[in-house]
C-alpha cells in the first residue's frame, strides 16, 4: 500500500441465535424501517480515531527492547492494523482491519485465522461485530462497506458511500451507522439495506455517537459543531453551534447512561459538556496542559465513566495527559500523564474505576480513576498502538499498532 490510502495516525481522533435473526425486538423484513430504542445499559467501544500524518517508521521500537507481555500475537497483516474488535457474546473470535486492505477474523485464543474479509480495494480502517454478534461490518477509507453473517462467514450486504470516517452498529438493534467526509451521516437496516440518511451542513463529519436510549446520536464535526438527531423522524433536536461550539474540529463524543449529557472534545484543547435533552452548554473544560501548545493538548479521547452514581468524565490528549473531571463541580479531581499521546480510552467492564489508555509509544496503561495512580502497563508492540477492545468478561484486551500485528493480552486484576 502507498502512502495516499494510508490512514495517518491521530492527532485527532472499535455464534449468532438464527431464531433471533433480526436482533432485540424481531422485526419482519418487510416491516417499516424502525431504531430500536434501548432501556437497559449497553456495553458500548469508541470508534478508530484519524489525524495527521507521519512519516514512515516514525514512533518504531527496537522490538529486542520491548518486553512483550502478549499472550498471542498476531502477525498475518502486512501493514499497520488499523482497528480491532471483539465478538460481544462469547468474546472468543476477533475481527483485525489494516492496510494491507484486508481483514481477519481470528480466534483469540490461538490467533488462527477463521475467515479473511476480501474484496476491499483500500485500506480498512473500520471492523466490527453488531451488538449480538450476529453481524460483521468492515469498511475501508474509500467508502466500501461489507456486512458479513457469522453463522455463514458470507456476505449479506454491501453499499458503497464517499470517503468513509467512523463506523458503528446501533446498541440494540442489526441498523448500522456511518459518517462520511461529505457530512452526512447513514444508517441502514440489515440485512435488508433500508436506508435512511441524515443531513449534514457542508462541513466534514468527524465522529457519532448513538446515544444509550437508541433514539438519538450525536454527530460532530470538522467547524467544532456538534448536532443531535432523532432517529425516528430524522429532525435536528440541537445544533450546538456559535458561541457552543468548539473552535477547531470534533475529535470525539460519548454519551451519558442517563441520555442527558453529553461530552465532546476537539482539536482546540477542550472538551465540553452539553444537556442532550435543552442543548444547553454546561461547560468548557481546558485540557491545554502546562507549556504545551493547542495542537499538543487536542483532545483525542473522552469517556463517562460507566458507573451511573459516578459523576465522572474523562479526558486524553494528544500530549498524554488524562485528566479525570468532576461533573457537578468541573474540577479535575485527579490526573494522569503517561507521557505518550493518548489514542483510545476503554474502561473495564467489571470494574468500572479502572480505565485501559492505550497509547503512541505502544503501551496500554490501567490506570485506578480513583486515585489517578498506574495499576499496570501491558507492552509488546514496538510502534503507535492504533486500537484496542476489552472482551465482555474483562479477561483479554485485544490491541493493533503500526507495527504490522494484533496482540492478546491477560488481564488480571482484584479490585
Amino acid at each position: 500500500m502507498g502512502e495516499n490510502n494510508t490512514p495517518p495516525v491521530s492527532p485527532r481522533d472499535q455464534g449468532p441465535n438464527e431464531s433471533d435473526e433480526e436482533g432485540i425486538g424481531t422485526q419482519n423484513e418487510d416491516d417499516d424501517f424502525e431504531v430500536i430504542e434501548v432501556y437497559e445499559e449497553n456495553e458500548d467501544e469508541e470508534d478508530v480515531a484519524d489525524g495527521e500524518g507521519r512519516e514512515e517508521g516514525e514512533g518504531e521500537m527496537d522490538e529486542a527492547d520491548v518486553p512483550d507481555d502478549a499472550v498471542i500475537t498476531f502477525k498475518q497483516h502486512s501493514g499497520s492494523v488499523f482497528c480491532c474488535s471483539i465478538e460481544p457474546k462469547e468474546s472468543k473470535l476477533v475481527v483485525s482491519g489494516g492496510e494491507d486492505d484486508k481483514a481477519f477474523v481470528w480466534d483469540i485464543t490461538d490467533g488462527q485465522v477463521v475467515f479473511e474479509c476480501g474484496n476491499h480495494q483500500d485500506s480498512v480502517t473500520s471492523a466490527l461485530f453488531s451488538h449480538d454478534g450476529c453481524y460483521l461490518a468492515t469498511a475501508d477509507m474509500s467508502g466500501f462497506i461489507q456486512v458479513w453473517k457469522m453463522a455463514t462467514k458470507s456476505v449479506v450486504w454491501t453499499f458503497e458511500t464517499g470517503d468513509l470516517n467512523w463506523l458503528d452498529w446501533h446498541p440494540a438493534s442489526h441498523i448500522l451507522f456511518a459518517g462520511t467526509v461529505a457530512g452526512e451521516t447513514w444508517f441502514w437496516k440489515i440485512p435488508s439495506g433500508d436506508c435512511k440518511t441524515l443531513p449534514g451542513h457542508g462541513e466534514r463529519n468527524e465522529c457519532g455517537k448513538i446515544l444509550p436510549d437508541g433514539r438519538r446520536i450525536a454527530v460532530g464535526y470538522v467547524d467544532g459543531s456538534v448536532k443531535v438527531f432523532d432517529l425516528k423522524t430524522l429532525a435536528v433536536l440541537q445544533h450546538l453551534s456559535g458561541g457552543q461550539m468548539h473552535t477547531n474540529a470534533v475529535s470525539s463524543i460519548d454519551c451519558h447512561r442517563d441520555n442527558n449529557l453529553m461530552v465532546s472534545g476537539s482539536l482546540d484543547s477542550t472538551a465540553k459538556l452539553y444537556n442532550t435533552q435543552t442543548g444547553k452548554l454546561l461547560c468548557t473544560l481546558s485540557c491545554l496542559g502546562v507549556g504545551s501548545s493547542e495542537e499538543e493538548s487536542s483532545v483525542e479521547a473522552v469517556s463517562f465513566c460507566p458507573e451511573t452514581s459516578v459523576s465522572l468524565v474523562v479526558t486524553g490528549t494528544l500530549s498524554g495527559k488524562i485528566s479525570f473531571w468532576d461533573i457537578p463541580t468541573q474540577i479535575e479531581r485527579q490526573s494522569y500523564d503517561q507521557a505518550a499521546g493518548v489514542v483510545k480510552l476503554v474502561w473495564h467492564p467489571k470494574h468500572s474505576h479502572l480505565l485501559f489508555s492505550s497509547g503512541l509509544d505502544g503501551v496500554v496503561r490501567l490506570i485506578d480513576s480513583r486515585s489517578g495512580t498506574l495499576v499496570r502497563e501491558y507492552t509488546g508492540h514496538t510502534a503507535n498502538i492504533l486500537d484496542i477492545a476489552i472482551s465482555f468478561d474483562g479477561y483479554h484486551l485485544v490491541t493493533s499498532s503500526d507495527d504490522q500485528t494484533c496482540r492478546v493480552f491477560e488481564v488480571n486484576v482484584d479490585h
